[in-house]
């Protein structure tokens, strides 16, 4: 049986070519899977701060203050 024969520089460079461009279209996704978090983020932050102020204010009216 006789061993494989060992690829050519020019297969090699092929191969580390198509990972690159994996690599990099992967971190393309990356980058906007961070921004919709961080937009989401905000947007949970000021819903909060709003619904405790009106939750705040319904509060100290039923309370009598």
């Amino acid at each position: 049986m006789t061993p494989p024969a060992a690829p050519t520089v020019e297969t090699q460079l092929a191969v580390m070519d198509t990972k690159l461009d994996l690599i990099l279209a992967n971190d393309r996704d990356h980058e906007t899977r961070i921004r919709r978090l961080e937009r989401w983020i905000w947007l949970a932050t000021g819903a909060a701060a709003a619904g405790g102020g009106v939750g705040g204010g319904l509060l100290a009216k039923v309370m009598g203050g």
